[in-house]
């Protein structure tokens, strides 16, 4: 059920809007030339899910670091002191608007300027130790890639006036059979520190066999595959062929979990009429996702829909989402649902309900219905979806807007950031999806909106959708489709931290870093906001509850194994963590280069120290830290 809170302001209506990016590549156009020969590719069969005990041991001992495996297999190491670590000293304490002691940290300039990273030479080496321990199936290859970390600092007049590297980064390509492989179960990732230690670590990785080889679909069919997974006006550039290794599933690190078989996907690459969106994922073997109907009815606000499948390889999970109504989690595993419409609007009549079916290999169909009053309707399933405790320092809670409510893979986002918050004692205020989200929660009330309401009166504030460099989009239009920067000025309420799951809203267009003149408006005592330069992608298993699960300690009864992170790393760890090799993450903020106060080292309330409000002013300078996955 929604907040009681949220039921109110009749009057507005909300219409579709797709999002805008750059435009990239050629466009892709059916034509009559003759069919191209059937393509052949193998499929691998699993061995072994993940590490083992024993191999993470091992893996820990030859980095000197702290035995991060995780029940799934995955082994994913952070070291709180050293990873994007800016030297910072304690200048003065405070309190902010309610009352919460606040404490005052400013950038050390003498020791940021001797850090020197390890060499890439060096870094390289060190990563080749991983890359052994992996134990690569064959036909499986790796490419590393080196990159740094950056810290920048601008002036008041929004211009760098010193970039520092903080660390060195190895990240790895990974190939199968020639394609590439994607997911949150490909990843070989090692971050050394400057003194040479191991300050960041990840390793997710299946062990595979080829098990024969299937025909796939040709690029045409995929295009059109991929058009089925977009609105109509959304246009599709090349599919790219390739292997997805889902998230990790051992469950006691036994190396034993429910994916048997990785088949051949394509990803699409969709754009938009102003711009690219995230990408989905569609089968690229006829028949081997699930398949099916689902048949919806309606009556007044009483929804009841189901779902026959046929195909796939069993267990199949089943996720559901509604274009008015936030549905309970817990629903993913059964086949039928039955809620009652809890509309934002009451004016907004139409109800749809999709449904995103996932089987035990990892393999989606979606199907949505839409109906605009009372009766029933019946969708045809399409192959493809997916993607890429009490805290006594006072009241907190936190927001959720979420405008992309028919993929599942952002409700996860939303519906994950929002359990760890409320399990950790602090409640979501409000949680608007689809056309519940509007740009009005986001807008400042002396420019006709009522952030005051909302976003600016919460703590922390989730959001997933899509974006560009301009700002980020709603399916609603109240105020209208867009929030730009212009729009914006957080944290003159109660805001510090607002995270953007969305496309390319911190990039930098021209290498002069000018994000931060297109954001400095927006900033008006916002601690940070955390985004992306690259291309987010829309990934299963929920961005969100992975940031939340980073902002607090992770325990075992009475055991620490993780201390919570500063909101900066974690938003670095989520990207690190779920989205692919090659994005570039961003974090951003005020900092006062008279005597170089920031918000770097905040950590989540209750957590660890947390920064006064620094309201943008002539005398303001910013600051960034990137990091590629």
């Amino acid at each position: 059920m929604l907040n009681t809170a949220n039921q109110r302001r009749p009057g507005f209506r909300g219409v579709a809007l797709g999002c805008t990016l750059a435009l990239v590549g050629s466009l892709v156009v059916a034509g009559t030339a003759e069919a191209a020969p059937e393509q052949v590719v193998p499929i691998f069969g699993v061995t072994q899910e993940g590490l083992i005990p024993s191999e993470g041991e091992k893996l820990a001992g030859t980095f000197g670091i702290p035995n991060a495996l995780e029940t799934t297999g995955s082994f994913s190491y952070v070291d709180t002191e050293r990873f994007n670590q800016v030297p910072l000293v304690q200048v003065g304490e405070g309190k902010d608007e309610s009352g919460r002691p606040t404490v005052s940290q400013a950038v050390d300039l003498d020791a940021l300027k001797t850090i020197k990273p390890v060499s890439d030479e060096q870094a390289l080496s060190g990563a080749r130790q991983l890359v052994e321990q992996a134990g690569l199936s064959p036909e499986m290859a790796v490419e590393p890639k080196v990159s740094h970390s950056e810290l920048t600092l601008a002036d008041e007049r929004d211009q760098p006036s010193l970039t520092q590297p903080l660390d060195t980064t190895v990240s790895h390509r990974i190939t199968l059979a020639g394609l590439p492989v994607t997911g949150q179960g490909a990843r070989l990732r090692i971050t050394f520190a400057p003194d040479g230690t191991v300050s960041q670590l990840s390793h997710a990785l299946r062990k595979v066999v080829r098990a024969g080889e299937v025909a796939v679909i040709s690029e045409a069919e995929a295009t059109a595959s991929c058009a089925a997974l977009y609105p109509s006006e959304v246009r599709q550039l090349t599919p790219t062929l390739g292997y997805q290794f889902p998230e990790l599933t051992a469950s006691n690190a036994d190396g034993k979990g429910t994916i048997a078989t990785i088949y051949p996907q394509y990803t699409c690459n969709p754009v938009a009429e102003s711009g690219t969106q995230a990408h989905r994922l569609v089968p690229a073997v006829p028949d081997a996702s699930p398949r099916g109907d689902l048949k919806v009815t309606r009556s007044g606000d009483t929804i009841e829909a189901s779902v026959s499948v046929a195909g796939g390889s069993e267990p199949l999970t089943y996720g559901w989402s509604s274009s008015s109504t936030v549905l309970a989690s817990d629903r993913r595993d059964l086949p039928a649902i039955s809620y009652q419409r809890a509309p934002r609007d009451k004016s907004d009549t139409a109800e749809q309900v999709t449904v995103e079916v996932t089987d035990a290999n990892g393999l989606t169909a979606t199907a949505s219905v839409t109906l605009a009053g009372d009766g029933s309707a019946s969708a045809t399933m399409v192959p493809g979806g997916g993607g890429f405790g009490e805290l006594a320092i006072g009241p907190l809670d936190v927001g959720i807007e979420q405008t992309v409510d028919e993929w599942q893979c952002a409700q996860d986002s939303a519906n994950g950031f929002r359990s760890v918050m409320t399990s950790k004692g602090v409640p979501a205020a409000f949680d608007w999806r689809g056309y519940g989200a509007w740009e009005w929660d986001f807008k400042e009330p002396s420019l006709g909106g009522g952030d005051n309401y909302y976003v600016d009166n919460v703590d922390a504030a989730w959001y997933t959708g899509h974006g560009s460099a301009s700002g980020f989009t709603f399916k609603s239009n109240v105020n209208d489709h867009w929030i730009t920067p212009a729009d914006a000025r957080w944290g003159n309420g109660d805001l510090e931290w607002l995270q953007l799951e969305s496309c390319q809203v911190l990039r930098d267009t021209n290498g002069t870093h000018d994000y931060f003149a297109r954001w400095r408006p927006a900033l008006r005592g916002l601690h940070i906001l955390n985004g992306f330069h690259t291309n987010a992608y829309c990934v299963g298993g929920g961005t969100g509850r992975t940031f939340a699960e980073y902002l607090f300690p992770k325990k075992f009864l009475f055991w620490t194994l993780r201390p919570a992170q500063r909101v900066q790393v974690a938003w670095a760890q989520m990207a690190i963590n779920r989205e692919p090799t090659g994005v570039v993450y961003r974090s951003m903020g005020p900092w006062r280069p008279s005597d170089g106060v920031s918000n770097i080292g905040d950590y989540f309330w209750g957590q660890g120290p947390v920064g006064p409000d620094l309201p943008m002013s002539a005398t303001m300078g910013m600051w960034s830290i990137s990091g590629t996955v």
